[in-house]
């Protein structure tokens, strides 16, 4: 592509925000991914006894659901650390995605639990069985403990949404620890064994509720989608609007992952405009309105034809 001569270089980068790099807040994310890893873990083991004990299916599917979230933990905490691997000649952005795909795999995880608790669930519609309800309540009291002091420990790190799944994941077990203290507490003075896949069902529903905005956000970035919150209408207006812009066009926005937005795009200039401060104002505009962090924009003149900036490989025919 060529642009106008009179401003030297055909494309400059217009900068770079404030989401650039966190070295020091990927080690607390990590740090913090790795404590709740060895809490959940810990009570994953308690909590399967119990629900082996008392023959729960609502205790089975939590504990299920306990041990999919300390899988989702440790595929966390090994995306994360694939991500802080630097830039290269083959992945010039980066690593940095190997999040949003670790949080796609824990959302489609999260997704078979749920296959599993509701087989189980309706299966035993046809033959309720007894329930130790002491036992139910005491290990879903810890249960819920245990998630909740996780979930803590992640609330401060829910910028990357690798870290927003493993939480989701916590959430939604805690969820399930409720439903098992609830059920227990029922069955010391009924004998409704029925509501025990009745309550596992309402756990697989919690579950597959609160997957859906991760499996949504994480495959949004894996297809260069335009980021939630963001509108590329009103962004080219504000570049129009930008003194010495005449026009806006091949504007594209995406996310690099939960965290970086980019931007590329070409502004068409009036033959008086100073290009340098075209950049420098376009600079300040995406970082500080947007929160665009690398932005890529090419100044063209106005006497050049957008087709001619029409990068698609031409078709040849015989």
């Amino acid at each position: 592509m060529s642009g106008d001569p009179s401003h030297g270089e055909d494309a400059r980068h217009a900068g770079h925000g404030s989401h650039a790099g966190h070295p020091d807040h990927a080690a607390a994310s990590r740090r913090a991914l790795l404590v709740a890893l060895a809490i959940n873990t810990a009570f994953f083991v308690v909590e399967l006894v119990g629900a082996l004990l008392a023959d729960s299916v609502t205790l089975l599917a939590d504990a299920t659901h306990m041990l999919t979230d300390s899988a989702s933990l440790l595929l966390a905490l090994f995306a994360a650390w694939v991500s802080t691997r630097p830039a290269d000649a083959r992945r010039t952005y980066g690593y940095h995605r190997a999040e949003v795909l670790g949080a796609l795999v824990n959302g489609l995880f999260l997704l078979g639990v749920v296959g599993y608790v509701v087989y189980d669930a309706l299966r035993r519609f046809g033959d309720p069985r007894p329930v130790d309800a002491s036992l139910v309540v005491a290990v879903g009291v810890v249960g819920l403990v245990a998630n909740l002091v996780a979930a803590w420990v992640l609330s401060g790190h829910r910028d990357s949404l690798n870290v927003e799944g493993a939480f989701l994941h916590l959430l939604a077990d805690a969820a399930g620890s409720v439903a098992a203290v609830v059920l227990g507490l029922t069955l010391l003075v009924t004998d409704w064994y029925v509501l025990d896949p009745v309550f596992a069902l309402v756990v697989a529903a919690l579950v597959s509720y609160s997957v859906w905005d991760l499996l949504r956000d994480s495959l949004n970035i894996l297809l260069q989608g335009t980021p939630r919150g963001l509108d590329v209408d009103e962004i080219r207006a504000a570049l129009a609007a930008v003194d010495g812009v005449a026009d806006v066009h091949h504007l594209h926005v995406w996310a690099l992952d939960s965290q970086r937005v980019a931007l590329s795009g070409h502004l068409v200039t009036t033959a008086e405009a100073d290009g340098d401060a075209i950049l420098g104002q376009t600079q300040r505009l995406l970082g500080d309105r947007f929160g665009v962090d690398h932005a890529t924009l090419q100044l063209e003149g106005a006497h050049v034809e957008t087709a001619a900036f029409d990068c698609h490989r031409p078709t040849t025919h015989d």
